[in-house]
């Protein structure tokens, strides 16, 4: 399971500062005391959270059409830098992905089949469509793979475009 990595990232304006599921600025200087699973208390960071909307420009969901070109996308990309990817979908406002990126930085690997897929609906999409990072897991062992990749293609019941790699996933289960 060397080298694996489940990356998450989500369209702009869908996690921002002071988002009640849990956030952390850059260097952790600010964070919440939660997390998407276990909230934190009501109106923590209410403040800044109400400042970063006021602030947002413009809040990015995907259409059905627009996961799948997005999703083709970047799996397009992914396949030209050599990257191997198990699982990948598509949501609304979030994107999963389990890619093998070896010794690599899975942020920066994700981030340019990122930038790529952008530009793909950029006439659709103008301007810009990620939030500020990705957020990256390394796989360390046979059961969080598993478990990575039954979490990823569960988003298929939200709606989610979903591409499975059958030498990869199917073996897996």
């Amino acid at each position: 399971m060397t080298g694996w990595a489940h990356v998450m990232t989500s369209t702009l304006g869908h996690w921002l500062p002071g988002d009640p599921r849990g956030f952390r600025d850059h260097g952790h200087r600010v964070h919440s005391s939660g997390d998407y699973k276990n909230p934190s208390p009501d109106g923590e960071h209410a403040g800044l959270h109400h400042y970063a909307r006021s602030i947002l420009r413009n809040e990015v969901s995907l259409t059905e059409p627009q996961r799948a070109r997005l999703g083709k996308s970047l799996l397009e990309k992914l396949e030209r830098m050599g990257t191997a990817v198990a699982v990948l979908a598509v949501g609304a406002r979030h994107v999963h992905g389990l890619i093998r990126v070896g010794t690599a930085d899975a942020v920066e690997v994700f981030g340019r089949a990122k930038q790529f897929a952008s530009h793909q609906i950029r006439a659709e999409i103008p301007g810009k469509l990620w939030g500020a990072s990705s957020h990256v897991e390394r796989i360390h062992d046979g059961a969080q793979f598993v478990s990575a990749l039954k979490y990823i293609t569960r988003h298929r019941a939200e709606g989610a475009w979903v591409w499975e790699n059958p030498e990869i996933a199917t073996d897996r289960r």
